[in-house]
């Protein structure tokens, strides 16, 4: 039994046939047309296939240890439109990198637009990419230690389309949500998930001056 993992195949052995911008709006398109070596020997026929395009993303888990609460967010959501409850979904915080701008600092950034909390430490969890088979979209999850409010509020850049209801859960409610299959969006399921595998052993590096 193998006890680790390379891929067979490196990135220069993709050889892309044609690069083409489909669309460009909210989200950007691309067609492609490449070529890959196979598993089997070869290589393969011309495989076209669109590529959503998407910047450098980050999602961070609010956690306030003091007081043992979770600090989540509540939004519309186009993907679940299909969703036979609720198209609003319970999330963590998420966004996108602004161009030149790191990844802590663009998490810190979203952190204060949607939820108005400050982070005093970060912790990574993971990166990950999101949907592979359609968007080159790859997410870095983030735990942030904060003070968490008395209450929530609504937050959000309304000039982006906005609307965020912040929930502040003790954690144990949370947990309960993600048991109940409550939790749909995929840096929550992740944050939560290795929240409570974690927790008991959790420590946050020395808090920002």
């Amino acid at each position: 039994m193998a006890n680790s993992w390379t891929p067979q195949f490196k990135r220069q052995e993709v050889v892309i046939l044609k690069e083409e911008e489909a669309y460009f709006g909210y989200c950007q398109i691309k067609n492609f047309e490449f070529e890959i070596p196979l598993f089997a020997g070869g290589r393969s026929q011309p495989i076209s296939r669109e590529l959503i395009y998407r910047p450098s993303a980050v999602a961070v888990i609010l956690v306030d240890p003091d007081q043992d609460k979770v600090v989540l967010i509540e939004q519309f959501r186009p993907g679940g439109l299909y969703e036979a409850d609720s198209p609003w979904l319970l999330e963590v915080v998420a966004g996108l990198a602004d161009p030149g701008e790191d990844i802590e600092t663009a998490a810190k950034r979203e952190v204060k637009e949607e939820t108005g909390c400050e982070v005093l430490s970060l912790i990574h969890i993971c990166g990950y990419l999101t949907t592979p088979g359609i968007s080159c979209e790859k997410i870095q999850i983030y735990c942030g230690r904060i003070k968490a409010p008395v209450v929530g509020g609504n937050h959000g850049i309304v000039a982006e389309g906005e609307d965020i209801k912040v929930h502040i859960f003790k954690t144990e409610v949370a947990f309960k949500l993600l048991e109940e299959g409550k939790v749909l969006s995929s840096p929550a399921l992740i944050a939560l998930q290795w929240l409570k595998l974690n927790q008991t052993s959790l420590r946050f590096p020395q808090e920002i001056q």
